[in-house]
């Protein structure tokens, strides 16, 4: 199908795509007020907002320690936002969802520049779509940003390798350089191979060798500089610091190679003591929701057009995403969100086969295989309204209603032979996922007795100081008063002050005879995931633990 086909599509083809692709982007953007229920979003705000006070952008310091593990690109984005609207959760999230959308703009681009407009907005509600990214875009990390400056950089390349311009070849250098210092070195190589590829596989050995490719690796070591300066003088120029618990280390050799390709053979200083090669794999099947069979599927049978030598417009995604996906199944250092960056590409490689399926049994195995994902989706939503919050029987039935109204739309509005199913699964995710934002993300936040107290320091006793003997960084980065650590030890010493602490030390301080208050009691589940324990509301205290806000010598605090 060429693009003049495609600009031509139906308005009865192309309008539910566009009404369901603006869903899917209010749905990626309404978790931007909830607050952090793990630990990574906290522990990067309180680096973005020392960045921010202390007006350094050269030292990630962590309570007072120099701190090496990540590159400075997203801390110091982040920081920039906190100076422009105040230290926040929305603030943190703001720009991370901007790169997010970044991506977005730029699968759609690079989609249409080969398959058309219908197969780009294809490409784009898969992406809007997956699971994993809806969840990333809540809980957020590195991975929006990753995901915007890689195709940004690729779609750049892509077009300098058509026709130099130096408006592109510096775009694409310089989105390459801020993605290395966002993750590392290594997110060189899904960019480098989704050029490289697409030259090989169409036997163009001679554009290779071409200057301008020369000119991009120099470019893009240009834009990584200013990460290699803050290191050194962060770290080279200081041997004496010690980090991860000897000194002498060189920031530069960490970022150059430590950093990832350490964690990707497992010698680092940071390692992991298991992984699967079919880690990713198994991952994918519910990260890459409600497309990952299908999509197994169409990687599949790309991939054997390819070893067939059946030719295609483009090997970008295919050699951007497979080689990637193989490294990171290899590596012993392996996390869920990984995979999140190569959604775009995967996107790519599905929507094109979806735009194909017209009739016969590849139709009907697409068919089957989304009507039990949505099925197993809808039994998902019903056991959580029916367990995990029953008290919010009202939202559940507004979703009800909703996907109601948007099935009926769907089928009123019947495009191509794939059109109605793969709608359906966009619309089934999508009422699920609401229902995550309003009812199980918020309600997890409640259960996390570390912001808890920080809201209720904030209200009670604004302006005054908390001493904790439990390290949390979620505490840390809500209250609006700076947190002292101490040694639970040293608890019975913090007389005259609001201590927030645990119940191994309100034990230690009855068993000293130390008389204490009890200011208020927290219930907190401690863990990031959620377990059958916890999801069971009747069975819920069962999975808790407890903090609390005390004071010493039964000394009254006026609130």
């Amino acid at each position: 199908m060429n693009t003049r086909t495609a600009l031509h599509a139906t308005p009865i083809q192309t309008r539910p795509l566009i009404v369901f692709i603006l869903l899917g982007v209010l749905l990626n953007l309404a978790g931007i007020t909830v607050k952090f229920f793990t630990d990574d979003p906290a522990l990067y705000s309180l680096l973005a907002r020392n960045m921010a006070h202390t007006n350094n952008f050269a030292d990630l310091i962590y309570h007072g320690r120099d701190w090496l593990d990540k590159p400075h690109f997203p801390f110091w984005v982040a920081a920039l936002s906190f100076k422009l609207f105040g230290v926040n959760t929305v603030a943190y999230k703001l720009p991370a969802l901007i790169f997010f959308l970044m991506s977005v703009v730029y699968t759609y681009l690079l989609t249409r520049k080969f398959y058309g407009f219908e197969t780009a907005l294809i490409s784009v509600l898969i992406l809007l779509t997956s699971q994993h990214v809806i969840m990333s875009n809540t809980d957020v990390r590195a991975e929006p940003y990753i995901m915007g400056l890689l195709m940004g950089s690729v779609y750049h390349f892509y077009k300098v390798k058509l026709r130099f311009t130096w408006g592109d070849i510096l775009l694409a250098s310089l989105f390459a350089g801020c993605a290395v210092m966002t993750k590392g070195i290594y997110l060189l190589i899904p960019i480098g191979f989704a050029i490289i590829g697409d030259y090989l596989f169409k036997k163009n050995f001679k554009g290779l060798f071409h200057w301008k490719w020369l000119l991009a690796v120099l470019l893009t070591a240009v834009f990584i500089l200013p990460e290699i300066y803050t290191l050194y003088t962060q770290f080279d120029l200081h041997p004496e610091k010690e980090v991860f618990g000897r000194t002498g280390m060189s920031g530069i050799h960490w970022f150059l190679w430590e950093s990832q390709f350490g964690r990707f053979n497992n010698n680092s200083y940071i390692r992991n003591s298991h992984g699967s090669i079919f880690f990713f794999l198994h991952t994918l099947l519910w990260a890459f929701l409600p497309w990952a069979i299908v999509f197994f599927y169409a990687l599949f049978k790309n991939i054997r057009n390819l070893l067939k030598g059946v030719g295609q417009p483009e090997y970008v995604a295919l050699c951007a995403s497979v080689p990637m996906l193989i490294i990171f199944s290899i590596s012993k250092f392996q996390l869920p969100f990984y995979t999140n960056i190569l959604f775009p590409f995967f996107a790519m490689i599905l929507a094109v086969f979806l735009r194909r399926l017209t009739v016969g049994a590849e139709l009907k195995f697409f068919n089957i295989s989304q009507y039990i994902i949505c099925g197993l989706l809808l039994i998902v939503l019903i056991a959580l309204n029916i367990l995990f919050a029953p008290q919010k029987l009202w939202i559940f039935i507004v979703i009800v209603m909703l996907l109601v109204l948007l099935t009926g739309y769907i089928y009123k509005n019947r495009g191509a032979a794939f059109q109605p199913v793969f709608l359906l699964s966009c619309c089934v995710v999508i009422c699920v996922n609401i229902y995550v934002i309003s009812v199980v993300y918020p309600l997890l936040v409640s259960y996390k007795g570390d912001v808890s107290a920080a809201d209720f320091m904030n209200k009670n006793y604004p302006g005054k100081p908390l001493v904790s003997s439990v390290t949390s960084n979620r505490l840390d980065f809500y209250m609006k008063q700076p947190v002292k650590y101490i040694d639970a030890n040293d608890a019975k010493k913090q007389a005259g002050q609001i201590i927030f602490t645990e119940r191994q030390v309100l034990d230690q301080l009855k068993s000293e005879g130390v008389l204490f208050n009890v200011l208020k009691t927290f219930d907190n589940y401690g863990r990031e995931n959620l377990t059958m324990p916890f999801i069971n509301s009747f069975k819920r205290n069962t999975a808790l633990n407890q903090y609390y806000l005390i004071t010493l010598n039964n000394q009254a605090v006026n609130r």
